[in-house]
């Protein structure tokens, strides 16, 4: 576990989600980044049951129920202030059976799907972001793979000179994705 930075991409003017997404991956592979297999993340959204909020005179709470492609034995939940829960891939049924304390949000499940790239220690993800049937937006992950012992020296550039740059800037991108993204080889 390296560092890794999640960006949200505007997209382009003029241009559809996928164009975007299209015209992100061109520039990976302009760039000699090599595919690496897809990903998808999901998250569903939970909230307290109206009856435990009245019983209990609590304002609702959320609960993110989110899986991983890259972890597909584990289930990660975020709850809204609160604490993360890493369980196994049944949590999803323990989540029916408590169905009385915290119900699904059906409309409120999102995605983030797409294609891995390697370029040099940078492990690089384009996704296209959808709501139901619908694009919502872009992300772009970049992690450095070779930050094992130092994952704070690298955190404040990566993005900056790795993934954001070399992705939005039209000049000189070859060069601003380096082999290295700190001090730490």
């Amino acid at each position: 576990m390296g560092v890794t930075c999640v960006a949200q991409v505007p997209v382009a003017e003029g241009k559809s989600v996928q164009q975007t997404v299209e015209l992100l991956t061109r520039k990976l592979e302009l760039l000699g980044a090599e595919k690496q297999g897809t990903f998808c993340v999901d998250c569903e959204t939970y909230h307290t049951a109206a009856s435990t909020i009245s019983s209990q005179g609590q304002t609702g709470k959320l609960m993110y129920v989110m899986h991983n492609s890259e972890y597909p034995l584990s289930c990660f939940a975020l709850f809204e202030n609160g604490p993360c829960l890493i369980a196994d891939a049944n949590f999803d049924t323990l989540m029916v059976k408590l169905k009385g304390f915290f119900q699904n949000a059906k409309a409120n499940k999102i995605e983030s799907r797409g294609t891995r790239y390697q370029y040099c220690d940078f492990l690089v993800k384009v996704g296209t972001v959808t709501m139901g049937p619908s694009a919502r937006g872009i992300s772009v992950e970049g992690a450095c793979g070779r930050c094992q012992s130092c994952p704070t020296a690298c955190r404040p550039g990566l993005l900056h000179r790795g993934v954001h740059r070399g992705l939005h800037a039209s000049h000189h991108t070859a060069s601003v994705l380096s082999a290295q993204c700190c001090d730490c080889s």
